[in-house]
């Protein structure tokens, strides 16, 4: 008895079962490009979907969303290095906004966690925002600025 090629083995499929492969493979490739922190934040919203109802799953895929559709770094890896990495005006830069991100968020009387929620983000991620271990992206900090109820140039005075 041979073994058929993965091509014939796929191509025997019905097309439904062609599409979730398909998907799987686009998913498991995107996952793979991820810095290992967004990818163990990934794996941990799993864990927690399982572990919570439906009322709770929107937020959790909003929050997996957001880490898989989050541009990838190209040429400017500074958006996922840790502090370590971060040097001259851009470790100042993400010191700057990690406390501005706090400053606000404490005027709202918001833990860190009220916060990740209402801007569907998860919690780990904007802690390491405001300890500057990373820099936010512009998307990241919209979504902060409007679950703080302010302006995204009140965290950075050079977006708009």
């Amino acid at each position: 008895m041979g073994t058929k090629e993965p091509m014939a083995v796929l191509a025997s499929l019905p097309e439904e079962a062609r599409s979730i492969l398909l998907a799987l493979s686009i998913v498991t490739s995107r996952i793979n490009t991820l810095a290992p922190p967004d990818r163990d934040d990934l794996f941990a919203l799993m864990v927690q979907w399982r572990k919570t109802g439906p009322d709770e799953h929107g937020e959790i895929l909003r929050a997996m969303e957001e880490i898989l559709t989050q541009k990838p770094p190209t040429s400017n890896r500074m958006l996922m290095e840790t502090s370590e990495g971060l040097k001259g005006g851009s470790k100042k830069w993400a010191l700057y906004v990690g406390g501005k991100i706090k400053e606000f968020r404490e005027k709202a009387g918001m833990t860190q966690v009220q916060l990740s929620q209402a801007a569907g983000l998860p919690q780990s991620h904007l802690s390491r925002l405001e300890n500057a271990e990373y820099t936010a992206t512009s998307i990241t900090l919209e979504k902060i600025a409007t679950a703080l109820g302010i302006t995204v140039r009140e965290l950075d005075s050079c977006l708009d």
